[in-house]
């Protein structure tokens, strides 16, 4: 580990806090927190005009249109080629995170991630901005990714529960879009976000079977697909909903109970995969613990760096064949 001076630290702690300034006055800043505000006014004003029946746009839909305000969203918007893929994606999340957060996230994770490597090896400064790109580009992917899995398990555990909802509603005499709006309102979490957006887009004037669609391929759930393209053929050919319904519903049951038992069958690989990784980073930090001249010998000589090399390309590479080995799609 490098030594590091008082002058260092001196120099250390105003490029962090000239960093954190940056990300609040880019995206945390009081116009951010004004625009939540405005964006729960709008949100009032919408709910009043769809009370009232209009299908006109709303302020909440003007609001979207014109949602790069902060100088980190106009940033991306010139520099990224087609920055609504990225957007859709941060709203799959479910959470307020913009193209401009995200960009602060990057930048963050990037910066710490290179003020960690230069003050705390004694590998080549000169790779230090390599390695902030990837930590940049690598963390927030992987989180933006782990919250649209989890939201997306988190609506497929709550469909066939909403599905039954429905095939009860339709039985009834209810519409389907009445159906709709009731597991919206009963049901809680992620399915009811899902299902009283689509009827707040429909309301608005959009087609019903468009709003699912919108929903479906923000969601890319194939279960919720699957029940899109059911009403839609009804809604073409005719037929017996609630029956169809209730299958779809089973089915839905059956790949989520193949998929616990896929992973049931799979833990004894998937664990040896965990300690297999893990082990390499386990051993270096006990023997960096008990004799760190041995093991810093890595770090400080060319062959060291050579072999540091080849290990973590055999590591990755082995990681990667024993992940595809216990991850396939049902």
């Amino acid at each position: 580990m490098r030594n590091i001076g008082p002058e260092i630290l001196f120099l250390l702690i105003p490029v962090l806090f000239g960093i954190g300034a940056l990300v609040w006055f880019l995206a945390l800043s009081p116009a951010a927190k004004n625009r939540r505000k405005l964006k729960e006014r709008m949100k009032t004003l919408n709910k009043k005009q769809l009370a009232g029946g209009g299908a006109a746009e709303t302020p909440a839909m003007r609001l979207k249109k014109d949602e790069s305000r902060t100088s980190l969203d106009k940033l991306a918007r010139r520099l990224l080629p087609n920055p609504d893929i990225l957007r859709a994606r941060l709203e799959a999340t479910g959470k307020d995170l913009s193209i401009g957060k995200y960009l602060g996230m990057m930048f963050v994770s990037g910066s710490l991630g290179a003020v960690a490597y230069i003050f705390m090896t004694d590998l080549p400064q000169y790779l230090a901005p390599l390695v902030g790109i990837g930590l940049g580009l690598l963390i927030p992917d992987r989180l933006v990714k782990r919250w649209v899995a989890k939201r997306q398990d988190a609506f497929v555990n709550s469909l066939p529960e909403a599905l039954d909802m429905i095939v009860r509603g339709v039985k009834s005499g209810l519409p389907v879009a009445e159906t709709i709006t009731v597991v919206g309102e009963e049901m809680d979490g992620v399915i009811a976000e899902e299902f009283t957006r689509v009827m707040e887009d429909a309301r608005i004037g959009m087609e019903l079977e468009a709003a699912l669609w919108a929903s479906a391929v923000r969601l890319n759930a194939t279960e919720f697909k699957f029940f899109v393209v059911v009403l839609t053929v009804q809604r073409e050919t005719g037929g017996n909903l609630a029956e169809t319904l209730e299958n779809l519903s089973e089915l839905v049951r059956s790949r989520k109970a193949m998929k616990m038992k896929v992973i049931a069958m799979s833990s004894e690989a998937r664990a040896s995969m965990y300690i297999l990784g893990g082990l390499p980073f386990a051993i270096g930090g006990m023997l960096f613990l008990v004799s760190r001249d041995y093991i810093m010998t890595l770090f400080i000589t060319d062959t060291g760096h050579t072999i540091l090399m080849i290990a973590g390309v055999l590591l990755f590479m082995g990681w990667a064949v024993m992940n595809k080995m216990v991850n396939f799609e049902i």
